[in-house]
Order: structure tokens, then C-alpha cells, then sequence
């Protein structure tokens, strides 16, 4: 439908206005305040016609002078709200407002940003300042704002070109491209083509130096021919390599949740830190990042967006870690619906709800398989949760100290929710709990957006009052020196290091000081990849040599205790991939398998394939699937 076909549908009283499409967006600019205040709910068929968010904002020439606005809103805003910065883009006819506290700065059904825009004329948006300062979100934030002007340009120039091919030639058939995370764990990419459209689905860095990138060398992949990149979730097997496209050309968009672009920020910052630290050369700059930021289109879970002339995306909650997404790909005018699930867990968290399964329509399915073997079955997450209290009881009663390797987004956060709800039922636990690596930075990203956190979660922080992230017995290491302390006090301790599998970071460096003390304990509560060092010990190696700063070897000895804790995975166990499926209201016709080892993804397929009837397959990479 073309625009002025639209701009017929738009009520009278809206004019004169201006019409613009803005990514997936559809935006009215009125200079009717009247409409500005009262018309969204005119534009309810509209919506449903057109299957796309509508936006009412007021035309430039009628705000109120950005001095003038922001004076009223300090006024308008009680104090309880700590609002801490006021921001305009006239480009986008946007006040933003920073606060603490943001349901205050709203107001009770939303009075007080209504009496704001009747006030200011402004389109008034209000935003949660993080409850742990982030550097991280805050400059994600300070780029989207400086470049708003490109943004804008960019958002109506993607929106036109969806817009204008938008029920021009036959979807024809739809096509998969195998590119990583095939019958392997790492660089997750996968293609998917129609006759008009060109969209990646993540871009992950690989696990191993062997295997570091994506396919590339596929003769489908053209950067110059994407027009899309969506990303799951920020881990950096996900969206590692993203930065990369960007220093090789691409300038299209990159469709995320909000809590997964910080995050992903985080994670890719650090790895071009970690590179240099190591001696190695960052396959991209911090600039790539930048321009990933710069084009990126956050979305929500269940709003329908088109992507391209003939795909249209939702996101749905995958329950892997903070933000993370289900994509839900609807192809053509009904001419097929694929489900790209990414990383899921579809059981109970203390952290995160279930993974979404109400599809309505799924014709393919791709899904993954890291636990998908005929023993992987994890315990229950009560079970697990008691486990790891009493192996951690054991060590301080021991006088000792407990050294538990994370990644720094997810499990980090599960089990500081965990540490903190024990707190809570027995004040005598005062035991400090040391986070070291990206941990403190992440969980200030998890204090942003406690909408994403499970319904009791928010309960917890939003209605009662406690935040468990921001615990006083976590104590953040900024530097060597706070982390020597830490290895030298003789009092016991919970230590929680990145990286996850020991493949580096800070966890080695207490490892190295904590290994011969048969009074501490090594935990694992996550996946340990084949061939790391954390996979190496947990199989019971009695001793490892460890490489120093100087380019030194050392041989640890390691006498104390190792225990793995399971049922904190951020991935589904077998059953779990089992009950997933079998409750999906949609049950795909093709279910194509990847993410796991290869024994793994193939005993998932068997199942499926016995227990539903489905179409079963394992590509390799560099294959492609027809889908229809």
C-alpha cells in the first residue's frame, strides 16, 4: 500500500499532516494538538489493516521551545522520581526523560506524561536510568542520541524501501543457508532467502581459533545483497562478528531487543579489549560497533514488524538470558512461517519466564540442540538450587573459598538472584560475594530493564522493594589490586570470574593462587565446551600449565575440591527441548537441528521425529535447505 493510499485512511481532523514511514514504523507528524493528544485511538483499524505500528507525533512547528519544555517537566515530575537528564530530538518531535524511578515520572494511568505533552506539545518518552550506574547503557544511549539526524534519515529510507517493494513480486520459494552452529557450539549464522530478500540471522564468533567466523566464503553470502540482520540474543556466539559487516560495508538495519543491544555493546567491547590484552588482532574496531549501534531497531517481544517487502518479524521471549528472542519470520501473504528459536530455555528460572511456544502458524522450525542427547537431563531447578548452597556451605564451613567460572551475562545474574534470596531467609549468611570481569557491568544492564525479568522478579523489585542485584554482599573487583586482596584474605568467599569455560579472563588468575588449597572449591554450573581448559578439569586433569602476562609457563596443581552443579543452564535439557515442542500450539512440518554436537543434534532429531511426526534434519554447514 503506497503512501498516499495511507494518508486517505488517516482521520480528517488529523491535518494538515505529514506522513513518514521510519523503519517499521508508521509515523503521522499532525499540527493538529488536538489529534496529537487524542487520535491514536482513531487509528485502531488502521493498525489492523496495515498490521503496523502506528505512531501520532506532533509536527515541529508546534513544540514548545526545549528551555521552556524542560522547565515545566521539573516542575510537573515529583522529586521521588529522580529524574537525572532531559533530552530533545526535534528530528523525531522527542522529549526524553531520564528517571530512577520511572513509573513516578509517568504517573497513576499515565496523568502526568499526558499533562506533559499538553503542556509542551512534545512527544514525551520516559526512561529508566539504570539502578547500578552503566557506562555501557549510557553511552548506547548517547550515540543513539547524537545521531539521531542519521537515524532518522536512515529509518525513513529503510521504511520506503520496504514500503515501495512491498506486494511487488512472488515470494517464489524460501531458502536456508547453513553458514555456523551446525553439528557444532559457536558462530551461530544462518541465511534466508526469497526471491527478494537477503536477511542473517545472528553472526556469531566461533568457540575456537580454528573456527573463528561464520562461513563468509558461501557462495550466497554478499554483504552488498543483506538487507537485514536479525539478531536472537548478546552472546558472543550469537553476535560476536556483527561489528565485522559493518567495517566491510554493511549499512542496513540490525533488528534486536534494547536489553540485547546493551549487551551486546558490552560483550564486543570487551572482546577487542581481551585481543589486545592477549597479544592478538580484533577481527574489527570499536568504529564497527558504532556503526552496529547507529543502525540498530530495537523491538519488543509480540509486536509484528516488516522487515523486508515480503518478511515480516516478531520476537518472543526465548527465556536464555536477559532480552533474549525467539524469531518468528512470517514469509509472503501466509506463503510460509519460520521459527528460528536461537538459545532457549523453556523451563522455570529465577531470572527469566519460559520460552514462548503460542505460535499460530509454524511451518519450519529451526532448532537447537545443546543439550539434546539421550543424557542430558538436568535436575530440577530446586534441586539444583540446594545442591549448590550445600557444596558452598561446605567450603566456608571449611574455611575456605569458592570460585565458580561464569559467563558474564546470565548465569552470573541467575545465581546472584539465588545468593540473594538465600540472604534473605537466613541473615546469618554474610558471606561476600566478589564479581569479577563484565558481571558488575552486565547486571547494571539487568537493573535497566526489569520489564524483561520474570513476573515474580519484578514483583520482587518493583512492588516490594528489593532489588537482589543490588545486594551488599556483592562486591564488584575494579582492578589487580582488588583481586590480589581477594585471593590473599584468609576469610572464606564466593568468588564468581569470567570467562564461563575457563578459555580466559580473570577466573584464571584466581584459579592459578586457589587450585592448591584443598580447602577451596572449583564450581561449574554451565556448558564446558570440548577442549577448554574448564572441560579438561571438569573430566578430573590433576594438573594444567598455565601461561602468565610475561609469556611464562607455570604447572597448577589442582587439589581442590571440583564439583559441577547442574540445572543452571540457560539451554534446554532433552526433556525440556522435548516438552518444547510438545507444546507448541503450531507444530512445524520440518524441524532442522543445530547448535549442539553433532551425537547431540542428531539423538534430538531421532526424538522428534518418533515423538511428533515431524521432518528431521542436521545440515552441515555451507548446505542449504529449501523450505517451500
Amino acid at each position: 500500500m503506497s503512501l498516499e493510499n495511507v494518508k486517505e485512511m488517516i482521520p480528517k481532523e488529523a491535518k494538515p499532516f505529514k506522513l513518514v514511514f521510519e523503519g517499521p514504523d508508521l509515523v503521522i507528524y499532525t499540527k493538529n494538538k488536538k489529534f496529537f493528544l487524542e487520535g491514536t485511538p482513531k487509528l485502531k483499524e488502521l493498525t489492523r489493516i496495515l498490521r503496523k505500528r502506528i505512531h501520532v507525533r506532533p509536527d515541529p512547528s508546534i513544540l514548545l521551545p526545549p528551555e521552556e519544555a524542560k522547565k515545566i517537566a521539573l516542575e510537573l515530575i515529583p522529586g521521588e522520581a529522580e529524574v537525572k537528564e532531559i533530552l530533545f530530538e526535534p528530528e523525531f518531535s522527542k522529549m526524553i526523560i531520564f528517571a530512577k524511578k520511572p513509573g513516578v515520572a509517568i504517573g497513576k494511568d499515565g496523568e502526568l506524561s499526558k499533562a506533559l505533552r499538553e503542556k509542551t506539545n512534545w512527544y514525551v518518552e520516559i526512561v529508566r536510568v539504570p539502578l547500578i550506574p552503566s557506562a555501557v547503557v549510557n553511552k548506547a544511549r548517547e550515540i543513539i542520541h547524537e545521531e539521531r539526524a542519521y537515524r532518522k534519515k536512515f529509518l525513513e529510507k529503510i521504511g520506503e524501501k520496504i514500503q515501495l517493494k512491498k506486494g511487488g513480486k512472488s515470494v517464489g520459494w524460501v531458502r536456508l543457508t547453513a553458514l555456523g552452529a551446525f553439528r557444532e557450539v559457536g558462530r551461530s549464522a544462518l541465511l534466508l532467502q526469497t526471491k527478494t530478500s537477503r536477511v542473517l540471522l545472528d553472526f556469531g564468533a566461533g568457540m575456537s581459533t580454528v573456527n573463528k567466523f561464520p562461513h563468509t566464503d558461501a557462495p550466497e553470502f554478499l554483504i552488498d545483497n543483506l538487507d537485514a540482520i536479525v539478531l536472537t540474543h548478546a552472546h558472543m556466539d550469537h553476535c560476536g562478528m556483527i561489528p565485522l559487516l559493518y567495517e566491510y560495508g554493511y549499512k542496513g538495519p540490525l533488528y534486536l531487543t534494547e536489553p540485547t543491544r546493551d549487551l551486546m555493546v558490552l560483550l564486543q567491547l570487551d572482546y577487542i579489549d581481551v585481543s589486545h590484552k592477549t597479544g592478538e588482532s580484533s577481527p574489527y574496531t570499536s568504529k564497527g560497533i558504532k556503526q552496529a549501534l547507529r543502525h540498530s531497531i530495537t523491538l519488543d517481544y509480540g509486536e509484528v514488524f516488516d522487515i523486508t517487502p515480503d518478511m515480516r518479524l516478531t520476537f518472543q521471549n526465548a527465556g536464555h538470558i536477559l532480552g533474549s528472542a525467539s524469531v518468528h519470520l512470517h514469509i509472503g501473504e501466509g506463503y510460509h512461517n519460520l521459527v528460528y528459536t536461537g538459545d532457549i530455555k523453556f523451563g522455570p528460572t529465577r531470572m527469566l519466564e519460559p520460552a514462548f511456544t503460542q505460535y499460530s502458524r509454524v511451518e519450519s522450525m529451526v532448532i537447537e540442540s545443546t543439550y539434546g542427547g539421550k543424557s542430558d537431563i538436568l535436575p530440577p531447578l530446586r534441586e539444583a538450587e540446594e545442591n549448590l548452597i550445600k557444596v558452598i556451605n561446605e567450603t566456608i564451613e571449611n574455611k575456605g573459598k569458592v570460585l565458580i567460572p561464569v559467563f558474564s551475562v546470565g548465569r552470573s545474574q541467575e545465581v546472584m538472584v539465588v545468593l540473594a534470596n538465600y540472604k534473605q531467609q537466613n541473615p546469618d549468611f554474610n558471606i561476600p560475594v566478589y564479581l569479577d570481569g563484565m558481571i558488575w557491568d552486565a547486571t547494571a544492564i539487568h537493573t535497566t530493564y526489569p520489564e524483561y525479568l520474570s513476573r515474580a522478579l519484578q514483583r520482587q523489585i518493583l512492588h516490594y522493594g528489593y532489588n537482589p542485584f543490588a545486594d551488599e554482599m556483592f562486591i564488584e573487583i575494579k582492578n589487580p589490586t582488588d583481586r590480589k586482596n581477594v585471593i590473599d584474605e584468609g576469610d572464606p568467599s564466593i568468588i564468581l570470574a569470567t570467562a564461563g569455560m575457563m578459555n580466559g579472563g580473570p577466573v584464571l588468575e584466581y584459579f592459578k593462587h586457589l587450585a592448591s588449597d584443598e580447602k577451596n572449591t572449583l564450581i561449574f554450573i554451565g556448558y564446558q565446551a570440548q577442549g577448554t581448559l574448564g572441560s579438561k578439569i571438569q573430566k578430573g586433569i590433576k594438573e594444567v600449565s598455565l601461561t602468565d602476562r610475561e609469556g611464562k609457563t607455570h604447572a597448577i596443581d589442582i587439589k581442590m575440591r571440583v564439583d559441577t552443579v547442574e540445572g543452571f543452564s540457560g539451554h534446554s535439557d532433552r526433556r525440556q527441548l522435548l516438552a518444547y515442542l510438545g507444546n507448541l500450539v503450531s507444530k512445524p512440518k520440518k524441524l532442522i537441528i543445530n547448535h549442539g554436537e553433532p551425537k547431540k543434534s542428531f539423538e534430538l532429531a531421532s526424538a522428534a521425529n518418533k515423538l511428533f511426526k515431524m521432518e528431521t534434519s542436521v545440515p552441515w554447514n555451507l548446505e542449504s535447505v529449501r523450505l517451500r
